[in-house]
């Protein structure tokens, strides 16, 4: 294999630069097993059917399953319980076929949609055919891909009381207006209230508009690229309002290179592994879930944990606790790790609810399965946000060298950034630091005057 030389201007060897932000070390194995009897098949039929890792298609699966799982029961933990909505970002490079994994695992849920639309609108024609004068009709809205914190409020209000962000072109919401910088407080700020359970507000003081929803749920699940991510978990706003501390993040190895075929056709559709993940999950969705009158909203039932699992879940807490000391493993990521037992005990609750939506109580074995994945996703966690968590300068050469490499520039000044290059670049101080950090990496070399030279991999694409 032929290595391209380097040089710059005057002739001299120009060096490989040093990347500005490191890949993340190498992902660990997704704990597949502990996903359960159901789920754990479901996501193996999807990785083999869809050629994906069995990170994208675990991730899929369970942000299905909770959404499906939420409006039932809430669960107990070790404080007060808790509902069993999931949060969910799944990163990975374009053409990793997340998409493909997404859809298939979201299968039964378009379904039940298909079915309450009908059924919508044939309740409409009776309602405008007769006097009836019954509560307004549900719009049959259970699934959103980018909204505002007004449209998912809006959404919440006369949609369905459960409902699911699932977007698999998460770089639209990350890079959308929702999380734009005069939105992203708002927005992440209703998201976090919603993954508790708590009561949803909205003032307007320009039609005097004050609406409460009580009773609702929203589970999410984000599909990214890794650049587009980086974005979402380098956001020191987002650490420290704790939003991230909510999400099960996972960025699985590429299969790009190993997804050969034999050239044989197989039915997904009628692989026994997925059917019975659509009949346990059709079964919840069709399942009418439990709703107070008074407050109109949902009153899910508590699901209690058994003593062994209580025993367990104790254990785990205070062994998490004590990693968050200093010198433990996760002293610098404590927003997580202390939301970890309460993750296990979320985790369990879906699979209590997708064995058997009648179960009273969460065994010992699902709870043991949600303290192995919760586990795996604080680890994920600290290895994902570990490597996104740098300088706002890097990021600012960053900005900078990626917008230098989108115009082909083989060279330029620092008032050609201010004028023409990226928005947050456009002031003398901050220009000249971002490219003070491009130089240090070898990027950049300074040439007469005020011009600076890009290196020529930049500019040819070669290495």
């Amino acid at each position: 294999m032929s290595v391209t030389a380097h040089y710059d201007p005057s002739g001299e060897p120009w060096p490989i630069p040093t990347p500005l932000i490191r890949p993340p070390p190498v992902p660990p194995d997704y704990p597949i097993d502990a996903l359960g009897i159901i789920l754990a098949p479901a996501a193996r039929a999807i990785a083999e059917h869809t050629q994906v890792p069995l990170a994208i298609a675990a991730n899929s699966v369970l942000a299905t399953a909770a959404l499906a799982a939420q409006a039932h029961a809430n669960v107990e933990t070790l404080a007060d319980p808790t509902p069993i909505s999931l949060y969910v970002l799944t990163i990975a490079e374009s053409g990793a076929r997340k998409t493909s994994a997404d859809r298939r695992a979201l299968t039964p849920v378009t379904k039940h949609i298909a079915t309450l639309e009908v059924a919508y609108r044939k309740a409409q024609d009776r309602t405008e055919n007769s006097d009836d004068e019954s509560a307004p009709l549900r719009n049959p809205w259970i699934l959103c891909s980018e909204p505002t914190a007004e449209g998912l409020f809006r959404s919440l209000q006369y949609g369905q009381f459960s409902q699911g962000v699932f977007s698999n072109e998460g770089g639209s919401f990350i890079g959308g207006h929702a999380l734009s910088e005069e939105s992203q407080l708002r927005t992440i700020a209703m998201l976090s209230s919603a993954w508790e359970g708590a009561a949803l507000n909205r003032v307007r003081a320009k039609d005097e508009e004050h609406t409460t929803l009580y009773g609702r749920r929203l589970s999410l699940h984000l599909m990214a690229q890794p650049e587009v991510a980086a974005r979402l978990l380098s956001n020191s706003l987002y650490k420290n309002q704790g939003f991230l501390a909510r999400v099960l993040v996972a960025q699985p190895a590429s299969l790009a290179g190993t997804r050969l075929s034999d050239g044989k056709k197989r039915r997904f559709d009628r692989d026994p592994r997925f059917t019975l993940y659509q009949t346990h999950v059709t079964a919840l969705l069709d399942r009418n879930p439990p709703v107070d009158g008074t407050l109109y909203g949902l009153a899910p039932r508590l699901l209690n944990l058994s003593t062994d699992a209580r025993n367990s879940l104790v254990n785990f807490y205070n062994w998490i606790e004590t990693s968050q000391a200093a010198g433990g493993e996760f002293e610098f990521h404590r927003e997580w790790a202390g939301k970890a037992a309460e993750h296990a005990c979320r985790i369990a609750g879906v699979l209590t609810l997708v064995d058997d939506p009648e179960a009273p109580t969460v065994q010992h074995q699902n709870l043991s399965n949600g303290i192995i994945l919760a586990e795996f996703y604080v680890r994920e966690y600290v290895r994902l946000v570990g490597a996104a968590q740098v300088s706002e300068d890097v990021q600012d050469a960053q900005l900078l060298l990626d917008w230098i490499k989108s115009k082909k520039y083989s060279q330029l000044t620092p008032r050609k950034v201010v004028q023409f290059g990226p928005y947050r670049l456009r002031s003398a101080d901050r220009c000249s630091r971002a490219l003070n950090v491009l130089l240090e990496h070898g990027w950049l070399r300074c040439g007469e005057g005020n011009l600076y030279h890009v290196h020529s991999s930049l500019v040819r694409g070669s290495s």
